[in-house]
């Protein structure tokens, strides 16, 4: 069987449809990218150049590598997305601090349809910030009644603490 393939592309054992490109580097690169074909199983270092090559362009196209890794955190992402959406719904025309804190409307915003623990579900209602209007007023009241009393003291950068006639 005779073709208009050269010689050496035969003798390579290459498709039929390949083609041999020349590309120019530094020896050590050239020592590195063998050493790194080793290291990741390739045959070859032109196998190996041939799929960093592949997956530079689905970078450049897509921003990020097209593996399964990848996939597994943009899902995670459009499921907080949906979340977060579902949440702004609820919340629009209702402040969050009105609300009780066993509102089942008010739990909507903090779950969702996958499992939460207890203490997860506390960490997130603290997280959001819905605490802070309702205990911030009482706190920062019995912190100046207690300095009233000369019980505790305020240092601006610092913060308060108890004073010596107390401890």
């Amino acid at each position: 069987m005779m073709t208009d393939r050269p010689q050496w592309e035969e003798s390579m054992g290459l498709a039929e449809d390949s083609t041999q490109i020349t590309f120019t580097c530094s020896k050590k690169e050239r020592e590195i990218w063998s050493e790194e074909a080793l290291e990741e199983g390739f045959s070859s270092r032109s196998k190996y150049l041939y799929v960093l090559i592949q997956e530079a362009r689905v970078y450049r196209k897509h921003g990020t590598l097209a593996d399964r890794s990848s996939e597994e955190r943009i899902e995670e992402l459009e499921a907080q997305v949906e979340s977060m959406k579902r949440r702004l719904e609820n919340e629009q025309g209702e402040p969050r601090f009105r609300r009780e804190l066993s509102d089942p409307g008010y739990l909507e915003l903090v779950l969702e349809e996958t499992y939460k623990t207890l203490p997860e579900v506390l960490e997130e209602v603290v997280e959001c910030g819905v605490l802070d209007n309702r205990v911030r007023k009482e706190i920062e009241s019995g912190l100046y009644v207690m300095a009233g009393k000369n019980q505790v003291e305020y240092e601006p950068g610092w913060g308060w603490r108890l004073t010596d006639d107390t401890c």
